[in-house]
């Protein structure tokens, strides 16, 4: 029989371990999909449904599992379900009745008219998403896929608004052609007054979910929110990236100088 492992590792080791090792499988998986043109994206949604019905499967299973295993069963079901709906948008499918450059003439609210529209279907899918949860789950006690798909979407939320109102780094070069009318809506300039409000309540959420995961260990409870608060961390550091290429450009020239 393996020793247990000690209760540090069960805390801040293993859950942000498999919260980075998912998200990068998932986003690879998507980008490279994306990668091949519309038509291998749309493909591997399709192929794909067998994996999203299991995933549902997998969150109704661990619903009243308030165990270890039932925490990393239920987050693996909401990061698949989550992979899936961004596969959707990404191909298309569940994108929005927008797929064109952002009109030049368009500011302020007009802009983010558009922008919606590029993601409405999505933005529906998602909703129709949560409440299909919320009654598979109606008597569960296990809500850890359920809040991690709720967390990755308001999180995506924040990072888009941002890139909407603008901030200094973006990666256009980065989505195929049949995406990139998306970096149309994209503005680089000097982070907007968004930028520190978002990137400080998802930063300062992390912090108490990891203070709180650590007042709980070593119950199962504490494994948790580990898992849950590794996801904001991941969000929060996406946030701050965004800033980061300037300060080392900037770091650069004084060196140069």
């Amino acid at each position: 029989m393996l020793p247990e492992p000690p209760v540090w590792a069960q805390t801040y080791l293993y859950p942000p371990l498999a919260v980075v090792l998912l998200w990068v499988a998932l986003t690879a998986g998507v980008m490279g999909l994306n990668q091949r043109g519309p038509r291998a994206a749309r493909l591997g949604l399709i192929f794909s449904l067998p994996l999203l019905g299991l995933a549902h499967w997998q969150l109704v299973v661990s619903r009243h599992d308030l165990s270890t295993l039932g925490a990393y069963q239920a987050f693996m079901a909401g990061m698949l379900i989550w992979a899936w709906h961004e596969l959707a948008f990404y191909s298309g499918i569940l994108s929005g009745p927008w797929k064109r450059d952002c009109p030049s003439h368009a500011r302020g609210f007009s802009r983010l008219g558009y922008a919606l529209a590029t993601h409405l279907y999505h933005e529906l899918a998602c909703l129709a998403e949560i409440i299909l949860m919320l009654v598979a789950l109606s008597d569960a006690t296990n809500w850890v896929g359920f809040i991690v798909f709720c967390l990755s979407w308001a999180l995506q939320h924040s990072a888009k608004l941002n890139v909407l109102l603008g901030v200094p780094w973006l990666q256009v070069d980065l989505f195929p052609s049949h995406l990139r009318y998306l970096g149309s809506f994209w503005a680089r300039h000097a982070p907007s007054c968004f930028f520190l409000p978002s990137v400080s309540v998802s930063t300062l959420l992390a912090g108490l979910l990891w203070l709180t995961a650590d007042s709980l260990a070593p119950a199962p409870v504490a494994v948790r929110l580990a898992l849950i608060a590794s996801v904001v961390t991941l969000g929060a550091i996406e946030h701050w990236l965004l800033l980061l290429p300037v300060r080392l450009a900037s770091t650069t020239r004084q060196v140069v100088e």
